[in-house]
């Protein structure tokens, strides 16, 4: 029996065509040794060499387009595929197929081929990259004789919005039968179809309309597999492990995730306030990467064979859809999850989007959850909400993400619109390679969960309806500490201080994400990744950036195997040094199961605005030490500025002055502390280098201490040894 990811490459009883080919239809054959192919027995592989016979196919037959389709779970991550036509003047090395990169284009050698079956040499396979290419399969499409042409499709539909082309259109067979089914009698029905043969629905794009005729020059664009594309996969209750309480499985229409059995199917909706989709309708969204106006058409294709007479009105568009991109994709409401009685939470609303570059290698839908927390307003025009973002734990699931019981004991933030944002792994990104036929040297790079968050962001920002602050924006992310570089958009983050993944014992693990582990692979910016990943590195070599307010605190689970042991605290003083040598403003802890001591903060993240100054506190004298990599050697129980609590809202930042009002959170142990401080993010006061400033910090009319500082080449002030109690002082520094 022939792999399943080979199906839809092959055709079951296509009349072999040898006479002149029939102007004006549309044909798609397949070519190799499985069972279900159009012409079985036509490859051959010797050594390195693949040919397909395709003498089958008149030499008048103009070809449209020749798919190489191999099987892919022999591939391994990162290695290159590299084919090339044998013997064939100017011919160069296949290129991998988008969206997809599953497959490869194989059109010009086909051409050649076909009008002169002399040619025919074979393809070369240069590097395998472990695929084996006895399963190969080539798919042609060309004028040809339409025998018992396949099923249409029908109503096929078109709706543009936020960059996005929403495609839907109703598939040829009703193959789940029911509008709620549970999981377990879905996937029954669909995998049971799929054994009796393989249906995949072909998109077809051009800016011309699409008929028959023109269908083999236009461009395909996306290739749907039967009956999933509207059912909701992603809602599907999963576990990391399988759940003996409630009844899971791994699935081959969900790979990777323990699936609940008795979950209810629903279905997407593509339009906000839209209701879901009907069962049986077939959907594909496309990104918009330049402007302009296109037709498209749907055709069905069983077990990878299309067979095309003529195109009814349901199966095209007759009118052309004015596309235009947007910064970020469409994110729609979906469902809502209510929560327990008892719960901070009320309910958690569920809103999906479909990626594609930048933000995911390859399309995928994923999910976006908005917390309704019981004590939060809805905010207004005069009252606008600050926006927490937490994209959770190394490991955090969509599944518990959406769940408002999540949430409980992560209500830090109060009083701020919440978005959950899930799927991320790392969060550091990962090499567009990954999940794809094509190699490290195909590819760069990407932070594309990185950019999933900074969209969600920016689309939260700009949604009438939510009501965001745009000055009030925060992260939480137990690897949050990426958002540091984005001080344009966060005023303040919160994570772990595993800050330099280069170092460390869990992230090695996961190196041949960013390229082939050890040596690694450029980024994006075109930078070594595991020199990208080297976060305090960055900070030192860049001390005039200013960087959001950052809380560093130990994840959520058992201290310290989970938060710490997991990845080791090498990097947490590289990371912690690297902030103090270069006054950045944070306080950090590692001595606790959560935020712990740092925790109070969090009430001080709503309040801290964008543009504003924030203080940087360095030598505190109550600081414990973090050591130099060995967590044996910290020193336990507290953490590093800690006790520091200032007024964001009574800061004075103007050219040449700059005040705040300090003092020592009420909880701390003593009463008084001292501590250098640093005015940094400062909007207005902008001190030169080797310029001279004055300083007092007083207690109403009571001037407790004064001096003199100078600016140090970085244009920072310093002041030194300020005291500060539990009762308010105001600091004051001026030219």
């Amino acid at each position: 029996m022939q792999p399943k990811s080979l199906m839809a490459a092959c055709v079951l009883g296509v009349v072999v065509l040898s006479g002149p080919a029939v102007a004006g239809q549309f044909v798609t054959e397949t070519f190799g040794n499985n069972t279900s192919c159009s012409h079985q027995g036509t490859l051959t592989v010797q050594e390195d060499i693949v040919r397909f016979d395709l003498t089958a196919i008149p030499r008048s037959s103009e070809v449209y387009r020749a798919v190489l389709r191999v099987p892919s779970n022999g591939h391994e991550n990162g290695q290159s595929v590299h084919v090339v036509a044998v013997d064939l003047a100017g011919a160069k090395r296949l290129s991998a197929r988008p969206p997809l990169y599953n497959s490869f284009d194989a059109t010009q050698p086909a051409k050649a081929w076909v009008a002169n079956p002399a040619a025919n040499k074979g393809l070369a396979v240069e590097k395998s990259g472990g695929v084996e290419f006895n399963e190969a399969v080539l798919e042609v499409s060309y004028s040809g004789e339409a025998k018992g042409p396949a099923k249409q499709v029908t109503d096929l539909k078109a709706l543009h919005q936020a960059g996005q082309t929403f495609l839907t259109w109703k598939e040829i067979e009703d193959v789940v039968g029911a509008d709620s089914p549970q999981f377990v009698d879905f996937e029954k029905n669909v995998l049971d179809a799929r054994t009796r043969r393989d249906v995949a629905y072909r998109v077809y794009r051009h800016s011309s309309p699409i008929t028959v005729e023109s269908l083999g020059r236009a461009e395909l664009v996306a290739e749907i597999p039967e009956a999933l594309s509207c059912w909701n996969l992603n809602a599907i209750r999963n576990t990391e492990h399988p759940n003996q309480g409630t009844p899971t499985k791994r699935s081959a229409l969900r790979p990777g995730y323990n699936l609940a059995l008795n979950h209810m199917m629903g279905r997407y909706r593509i339009a906000g306030g839209g209701e879901p989709l009907p069962r049986s309708t077939g959907l594909t969204v496309l990104t918009v990467r330049e402007p302009g106006r296109f037709y498209y058409a749907v055709t069905s294709a069983i077990n990878g064979a299309e067979s095309v007479d003529e195109l009814g009105s349901g199966a095209v568009l007759s009118t052309p859809v004015d596309e235009k991109p947007s910064r970020f994709p469409a994110t729609i409401y979906q469902r809502t999850n209510s929560a327990k009685e008892g719960s901070v939470v009320s309910a958690v609303d569920v809103y999906n989007s479909w990626l594609e570059p930048p933000y995911h290698n390859v399309p995928i839908v994923s999910e976006t959850f908005i917390v309704r927390w019981k004590r939060l307003e809805k905010g207004n025009t005069d009252n606008r909400l600050p926006l927490w973002l937490n994209h959770g734990h190394y490991g955090g699931t969509a599944s518990s993400m959406g769940s408002p019981g999540w949430y409980g004991a992560r209500e830090y933030v109060k009083g701020a619109l919440t978005i959950g944002i899930t799927e991320g792994s790392l969060w550091q990104g990962f090499h567009e390679c990954i999940g794809t036929l094509r190699g490290y040297e195909d590819g760069v790079v990407h932070n594309y969960p990185q950019r999933r968050v900074l969209g969600a962001a920016h689309w939260a920002i700009e949604n009438e309806d939510f009501y965001v602050d745009p000055q009030r924006v925060s992260l939480y992310g137990q690897f949050g500490w990426w958002a540091l570089r984005h001080g344009d958009l966060f005023a303040a983050v919160m994570s772990n201080g595993h800050a330099n993944m280069a170092i460390g014992k869990q992230s090695q693990n996961h190196g041949w994400k960013w390229g082939p582990y050890p040596e690694g692979s450029k980024n994006w910016l075109g930078i070594d990744q595991w020199e990208h990943m080297n976060l305090p590195k960055w900070i030192r070599e860049n001390p005039t950036v200013e960087l959001p307010f950052w809380i560093c605190h130990p994840a959520y689970g058992a201290y310290p195997s989970h938060s710490i042991g997991d990845f080791g605290f090498m990097p947490w003083p590289e990371m912690l040094h690297a902030m103090a040598s270069t006054k950045r403003a944070f306080a950090a802890n590692w001595s606790s199961n959560g935020p712990g001591p740092v925790g109070p903060l969090y009430d001080l993240v709503t309040r801290i605005e964008l543009h504003q100054s924030l203080p940087a506190f360095t030598d505190c004298s109550l600081d414990h030490s973090p050591g130099d990599g060995d967590h044996a050697d910290a020193e336990k129980g507290g953490g590093i500025n800690i006790h520091q609590r200032w007024d964001p809202e009574t800061i004075v930042d103007e050219p040449g002055k700059w005040e705040i009002t300090l003092f020592v959170q009420p909880a701390c142990p003593r009463e008084s502390l001292t501590t250098d401080l640093t005015p940094r993010r400062c909007q207005k006061f902008k001190p030169q280098p080797g310029e001279k400033y004055k300083w007092q910090n007083a207690a109403g009319d009571r001037v407790l201490q004064a001096g003199e500082v100078t600016a140090d080449q970085w244009g920072l002030v310093t002041v030194p040894g300020v005291r500060i109690t539990k009762t308010k002082s105001r600091i004051r520094i001026s030219k």
